[in-house]
């Protein structure tokens, strides 16, 4: 047995135990049958949700997608982005989801 092994297990042993942020761990909450401002205290609270929400184009089908509370909760060159989702009082509840970085057009820097 090398004289190297225990060392090598006991940090892969460690390295599989450090507590980290998993996909499970995510809020999901229908966001229609919140309201507004209940559906921007989750995100706030959580720092990112998962909302669903029926399609208005298909019966019986729900969209969904990670909105964050702010871009510091984004991944890569991802900025947060305001849109909005249906809620229970307003078709329209303001939350933010990320999007990729658009650097702005050299040319328009000098306008």
């Amino acid at each position: 047995m090398s004289p190297r092994l225990p060392i090598v297990l006991a940090l892969a042993v460690a390295a599989s135990t450090v507590p980290g942020a998993d996909a499970r761990d995510i809020t999901r909450a229908r966001s229609d049958r919140m309201a507004c401002a209940d559906v921007q205290a989750l995100v706030a609270r959580d720092g990112a949700a998962v909302l669903r929400y029926p399609s208005a184009r298909i019966d019986d089908y729900l969209l969904y997608d990670r909105y964050v509370a702010d871009s510091g909760f984004c991944f890569g060159a991802k900025v947060a982005k305001e849109t909005t989702v249906p809620a229970a009082d307003t078709p329209h509840c303001p939350v933010y989801r990320c999007v990729d970085f658009e650097p702005p057009y050299l040319f328009d820097l000098f306008r």
